[in-house]
């Protein structure tokens, strides 16, 4: 077929790019500028792709083009790689066609194919062209030997010596992809042990070898492409390329935080510091977004079938949730950090050895002041400086009155909800009256495990004010000390030691593990050691969200199902005691949930009481625990037992909560070594329709309690399939057995048919 040739005023601009030299560059480009064309060679694709019109891009691969910008036309041509071919046509590109040629001899009538389809208005996406392969010339004929080959080598023996040179080209790259592997794994143990030292010198071997690697690989790709053995290999090779990007990008994230956390604590900052603090984080949350991408893709290429293996994705797994959470609240630190204004947050210090609903006994408080992106001041206070000054009787809780003898009520009792932001609110009632302490901008309230938890991070800390090395192992023993040494009322004791504690902390923050830090607070905040409360609607949405500030969850059905059953379960403890009983105590909650033939839902729930203290004496001594359990409004309470007796209906406090709970109470003792067993059976007043349906189960998690061990058993008669659930159950003859630990709020989802009953 004949090209027509026209003569254009303004040439084309058209670049031909090929990573090595190949047969059709030269007569392409000769066509080309025929055609009136202006053409250019590179090796490598330009960084202003919008300069050419036209590109032609020879043998290259998809990786490299994931993230570039294409030119205004492009041409992709595969000379015998019919693979790559397909998978640029999968990325359904605007803009783009692809020549895949299968042979090697380039022909005048195969440039032409080239040009016709190039140029031509077809929508045709792909062309396919055969041609012949080349024969390649011995080079014997040319060279002139000292001695005869023949004589010495046979051609059986020629044969050989070939299979084994092409056996070493195809799996030489086994070697530096194995060491590559192996630094980028003691790369990763390293990183995770916070050696960042090692992790550098490991990071260069794996970069090293990992080069290595992908230049023997191109000589064995497109054979093993061809045998389709080159999944596992193109896996490893992706999986080293990201671990090389993240070590690369929380090395450099880790540094950019502790700058941040640097500009924070400096005061007086310049304009400057102020733009590059929030340079800093805009940095961060980009290099995150990035971290996440690679994660994601190890993740998924990752086999299972290595133990190792298997808790290395597991990390995977906890660092992208951390990763995914870190990145909301990013956007809202701005805000946090009073950009505009000066904000006052109250912080509540609960030790929850002497468990309360809220968290705990409110020992200490403290006002943390922010103003222009700087932490301006940390206040720390006795409880009893406050509660001292309350003039006014404020009427007690009931069960306060009456189990603890407390006539009137205080800051150090006021975390008496299980909703954290009900407790905010009364605690700044109390601030109020008695300090005359108010606007504050939200509230923070961290129990003594929290405290530990962050602890980690720093390892010990010296105290010189009370010649007391500090960590997370001695930290409540220490406080607890203090708090009680020579205690009268008006000590500056125990508020001394925090403050001074408080002081050594933010001196040594540029020594600490940041990666543990955040795991701190993350694990502090999952599991309700440490809770939130914003005044700002937008970011105590975020909060809520996340499960951080301490809510109490809206017993709804997420999923908006007519045949949508929604079950609630709250345990609720206050030790009232006056001890610390808490350190000793465990419990076991079991769920046993029966559906009906006819649809009707019972309940048994056992909370198990467990006395490990050793004696009646202080800190440990007898539980006398205030116990309440929310449950869903719409149920039958049938019985309550301790030990297996009936508890007197006289002593057990049941009421209807404006929320939409039910809350039943009692008050017991579990005297040391000794177990308590409170037994509640109860019906859901609306049963299970027939047909298909959600049961939704939510169990909240007290704050500040310890990670109870957690039981459901659920018995379904045999008109009921199982249809899913989003956890992993033991399931046998219409039995679902659960077993877990409460370290956070879960939500059961189970998906049931219900059949007409017979």
């Amino acid at each position: 077929m004949k090209l027509e040739v026209k003569t254009i005023d303004n040439k084309q601009k058209i670049i031909i790019v090929a990573g090595k030299t190949f047969s059709l560059v030269k007569p392409l480009k000769k066509y080309l500028e025929k055609l009136g064309g202006e053409v250019f060679y590179s090796s490598s694709f330009p960084k202003f792709a919008s300069t050419f019109e036209i590109g032609f891009v020879i043998n290259q691969k998809i990786l490299a083009y994931r993230s570039k910008t294409l030119f205004k036309k492009t041409i992709f041509i595969f000379i015998n790689q019919r693979q790559q071919a397909d998978r640029f046509l999968e990325m359904n590109l605007d803009n783009v066609k692809i020549i895949n040629i299968n042979g090697d001899i380039i022909t005048e009538e195969l440039v032409d194919k080239i040009l016709w389809f190039s140029f031509s208005r077809t929508k045709e996406k792909q062309l396919t062209i055969y041609t012949k392969k080349e024969n390649k010339p011995s080079k014997s004929k040319f060279l002139k030997p000292s001695f005869n080959f023949t004589k010495i080598l046979k051609f059986k023996n020629l044969i050989v010596l070939f299979l084994c040179i092409f056996l070493l080209i195809h799996i030489f790259f086994l070697v530096p992809l194995t060491i590559t592997s192996y630094a980028s794994y003691l790369s990763f143990i390293n990183l995770k042990n916070e050696r960042l030292d090692r992790v550098t010198d490991w990071l260069k071997w794996q970069t090293l070898f990992f080069s290595l690697t992908k230049k023997t690989y191109s000589l064995a790709h497109p054979t093993l492409l061809f045998l389709s053995l080159a999944h596992t290999p193109d896996d490893l090779i992706e999986i080293n390329d990201s671990i090389n990007k993240i070590l690369n990008k929380v090395l450099s994230s880790q540094k950019a935080a502790k700058e941040i956390v640097g500009l924070i604590l400096k005061k007086e900052k310049t304009t400057d510091e102020k733009k590059l603090l929030v340079l800093r984080l805009d940095l961060l949350k980009s290099d995150l977004d990035e971290v996440g991408d690679d994660l994601t893709i190890i993740s998924n290429k990752l086999p299972l079938n290595l133990p190792q293996i298997t808790q290395i994705k597991k990390t995977v797994l906890d660092s992208l949730d951390l990763i995914s959470q870190t990145k909301k609240v990013i956007p809202y630190f701005e805000n946090i950090l009073a950009t505009t204004s000066e904000k006052k947050y109250l912080l509540l210090f609960a030790n929850n050895m002497e468990l309360r609903p809220g968290g705990g006994f409110i020992g200490s408080f403290g006002t943390l002041t922010i103003k222009d992106y700087t932490l301006a001041e940390i206040n720390i206070y006795d409880v009893y400086d406050a509660d001292g000054q309350l003039k006014a009787h404020i009427e007690p809780p009931t069960a306060i009155r009456e189990y603890l003898n407390q006539p009137h009520w205080f800051l150090r009792d006021s975390a008496f909800s299980p909703d954290f932001p009900e407790n905010y609110q009364q605690a700044k009632f109390f601030l109020e009256k008695e300090l005359s302490l108010t606007n504050f901008s939200g509230s923070i309230l961290i129990t003594t495990s929290a405290i530990e938890n962050i602890l980690d991070a720093f390892g010990e800390l010296y105290l010189p004010d009370f010649k007391e090395k500090i960590n997370k192992n001695n930290f409540y023993l220490k406080v607890q000390y203090y708090a009680e040494k020579n205690f009268f009322p008006g000590s500056i004791q125990k508020k001394t030691f925090l403050s001074s504690l408080t002081q050594q902390i933010l001196l040594n923050f540029n020594t600490i593990s940041l990666e543990k830090l955040i795991r701190g607070f993350k694990k502090s905040l999952d599991e309700k050691q440490l809770v939130i409360y914003i005044d700002d609607p937008a970011q105590e949405k975020l909060f809520d969200s996340l499960f951080w500030s301490g809510r109490i969850i809206s017993p709804k059905c997420l999923n908006n199902k007519s045949n949508c059953i929604v079950d609630f379960l709250m345990p609720v403890d206050a030790n009232l005691g006056v001890n610390k009983a808490n350190f000793f105590i465990s419990r076991l909650i079991t769920l046993k949930t029966n559906f009906s033939a006819a649809g009707e839902i019972n309940h048994q729930l056992s909370v198990v009481f467990k006395n490990e203290s050793p004696a009646d004496v202080f800190p440990g001594g007898s539980y006398k625990n205030y116990f309440q359990v929310y449950l869903p409004q719409n149920i039958d309470i049938k019985t309550i037992t301790k030990n297996g007796v009936l508890v007197d209906k006289e002593s057990i406090v049941d009421e209807i909560k404006k929320e939409g709970f039910r809350v039943v109470g009692l008050f017991f003792s579990v005297e040391p070594k000794k177990t308590v067993e409170i037994k509640i059976d109860y019906r859901l007043i609306n049963g299970f329709q027939k047909g298909d349906g959600t049961y939704q189960l939510i169990v909240q998690k007290q704050i500040g309690s310890a990670n109870n061990d957690f039981i459901s058993e659920i018995y379904l008669t045999k008109n009921y399939y199982l249809l899913s659930q989003n956890f992993i159950p033991l399931v046998k003859d219409n039995q679902i057995l659960y077993n877990t630990y409460l370290s956070t709020d879960k939500i059961f989802f189970i998906e049931l048919m219900r059949e007409k009953n017979e």
